[in-house]
């Protein structure tokens, strides 16, 4: 018997659509706190925390670039 909607590849679709627009949103929203922070403590001239929150922005715009490029990737090999 063929089914006209594979619910369970729908579902699993959904469930990683969710958890990849919660996450990038997350990464880009630490990004962004890490680099206001990083400018008002290096103005302050606390150069230790500001340092930190530079790793932060780092850290997280990569996890953004890297979740976009393994989205190019999976695309391309479909």
């Amino acid at each position: 018997m063929s089914t006209i909607v594979d619910t369970t590849t729908l579902l699993d679709l959904v469930g990683v659509s969710l958890v990849a627009a919660v996450g990038v949103t997350a990464a880009f929203s630490l990004a962004i706190l890490g680099a206001t922070r990083f400018s008002d403590l290096r103005r302050d001239g606390r150069a230790v925390e500001a340092a930190f929150f530079g790793v932060v922005t780092a850290l997280a715009l990569t996890a953004c670039v890297g979740a976009i490029v393994y989205g190019i990737v999976e695309i391309q090999t479909k």
